[in-house]
C-alpha cells in the first residue's frame, strides 16, 4: 500500500470515528528538499500520522502546527527555510532548501482532495487536480480551492466562484491531465497573484510476475511496501502457492494464456518472467506481446534472453523496435545479486529507474539534482498573501 492509499483510507477510517484530522501538503520547494511537492502527511488530533512531508526534521514542528489548525479551523501555510538556517532554532536541516507547506483542517476542500485520490484509486484511473495555496485575497480563491479531473470524468471544483480563475485553473488540470504532468502554476489577477501546485496522479503500478519460485516470494513483498499492485501467475498450484504469496492482491493457478485473458493487463503493466522453465517463459511471453506492456523482464542470463526471443519469433510472434525497447534481458541493475532477496531488489530498483527515466547509476555520479523540480513562479521568501491564517517565516506563529 502506497502513501496515497495509506492517506486516503486513514482519513476514511478517522472520518467514521469522528476523529478530527487536518492534512499537510508540501506545496512549493525551492533548491533541496528530502520530499518534493505534493508529499502529504495526515495528522490527527491527538498526534497520530501517516504519511511525511520530509525526512523527519519538520514532522515534530507540522504536528504542533496541525493540532492549532485542526482547533482553530483555519489552514495555515508554514515556510521551512533552510537556505538560512540557525542550528540554533533545532533546524538543522543541511538541506540548503526551502519547503513551504499547508496545513488544512478537515472542510470542503480537503473532502474534494481524499475524494479525488479514491475515485483514482477506485477506478485505477490518472486524475489531476490543482490545489491553490496563495493568493491576494478570498475575493479572488478560498485557501486551499481545488479543481480536479479523473480521467473520463468530469471536471469538478471547491473553494471557487465561477469566474475567469476557475476556468483558468481547469484549463491548467485538462493540460496537465494530458500531458501527464504538473508543477507549480501562477495566474495574475487584477488585484494581485494566484499560485496553485498542479499533480497528476496515477493508479498503483500494476505488476503481474508469470513464476511462483522462491525469488518471486521477496519481489511480491518489495512491490507490496511501494505500494504496487502484484499479480503472480503459476502454471500449478503445488507446495502451497497460494499461501506463500499472502502479499499478492491476486494469485492466477493455470496457463499463462489464461491468465492474460483473465486478468486482462494493460500497456501500462510491468511484466515479469521468472518461472525458471523456457517453455513456460516463452509461452507467457507470446501471450503478453499483444497487450504491450511498458516493461518486460526477463529472468536469467543474456544468452537465454536471446534465445527466448529467437523462439517465440520462429513460432511466429512480432516483436517491433518500438517493443524491443521494454525488453529488460536480463532483468535487474547489475549489484552482483545472488540470493533471492538482492535479486528482487535489483528487479524492483531498475523497474523504478526505468519508469522514471533514470538510468540507475550511483547517485554521486548525477550531474545536477536528484530531483527535477519545476521553476517557482516567485520565490518562497516572498510574503504569500491569502484569505486564511498564513505563516510566511519559520519562526513566526
Amino acid at each position: 500500500m502506497n502513501e496515497l492509499q495509506q492517506i486516503t483510507n486513514a482519513f476514511q477510517d478517522a472520518c467514521t470515528r469522528g476523529e478530527a484530522v487536518a492534512l499537510a501538503t508540501v506545496v512549493a520547494v525551492s533548491g533541496s528538499a528530502y520530499r518534493r511537492p505534493g508529499a502529504r502527511m495526515l495528522v490527527s488530533d491527538e498526534g497520530r500520522r501517516v504519511g511525511s512531508v520530509s525526512g523527519g526534521c519538520l514532522e515534530r514542528d507540522v504536528v504542533r502546527h496541525a493540532s492549532r489548525s485542526i482547533a482553530s479551523g483555519k489552514a495555515v501555510l508554514r515556510l521551512y527555510d533552510s537556505l538560512d538556517e540557525d542550528l540554533a532554532e533545532g533546524f538543522a536541516l543541511g538541506c540548503n532548501g526551502a519547503v513551504l507547506v499547508m496545513i488544512e483542517p478537515v472542510n470542503a476542500v480537503v473532502n474534494h482532495h481524499i475524494q479525488f485520490q479514491a475515485d483514482c484509486l477506485q477506478r485505477r484511473s490518472r486524475g489531476a487536480i490543482a490545489t491553490v495555496y496563495s493568493a491576494p485575497g478570498p475575493s479572488a480563491s478560498e485557501l486551499g480551492a481545488r479543481v480536479s479531473q479523473v480521467e473520463g470524468g468530469p471536471m469538478c471544483a471547491t473553494g471557487l466562484a465561477p469566474g475567469p480563475l476557475r476556468e483558468a485553473l481547469e484549463s491548467a488540470v485538462a493540460g496537465a491531465l494530458q500531458q501527464g504532468r504538473g508543477g507549480n502554476w501562477s495566474w495574475t489577477t487584477d488585484v494581485g497573484t494566484v499560485s496553485a501546485l498542479l499533480e497528476v496522479v496515477t493508479p498503483p503500478l500494476r505488476v503481474m510476475v508469470f513464476g511462483a519460485g522462491h525469488d518471486v516470494e521477496p519481489l511480491v513483498e518489495f512491490g507490496q511496501k511501494l505500494g504496487w499492485s502484484m499479480e503472480v501467475v503459476a502454471h500449478n498450484g503445488g507446495f502451497g502457492t497460494r499461501q506463500r504469496f499472502p502479499a499478492a492482491d491476486v494469485v492466477h493457478l493455470g496457463s499463462p494464456a489464461d491468465a492474460v485473458a483473465e486478468l486482462k493487463p494493460d500497456g501500462d503493466t510491468v511484466v515479469l518472467l521468472m518461472s525458471h522453465n523456457f517453455p513456460l517463459d516463452v509461452a507467457a511471453f507470446q501471450a503478453i506481446v499483444p497487450v504491450r506492456p511498458r516493461y518486460i523482464g526477463l529472468l536469467g542470463p543474456r544468452h537465454r534472453a536471446l534465445r527466448l526471443l529467437d523462439e517465440a519469433a520462429a513460432q511466429g510472434t512480432i516483436v517491433d523496435d518500438a517493443l524491443h525497447a521494454c525488453i529488460h534481458g536480463p532483468v535487474g541493475l547489475d549489484i552482483g545479486a545472488d540470493t533471492p532477496a538482492e535479486v528482487a531488489l535489483a528487479i524492483v530498483a531498475e523497474i523504478t529507474a526505468a519508469l522514471r527515466g533514470r538510468s540507475g547509476a550511483a547517485a554521486r555520479l548525477r550531474q545536477g539534482p536528484l530531483h527535477l523540480t519545476a521553476p517557482l513562479d516567485q520565490p518562497l521568501r516572498t510574503t504569500h498573501h491569502t484569505a486564511q491564517d498564513v505563516v510566511c517565516g519559520l519562526y513566526n506563529s
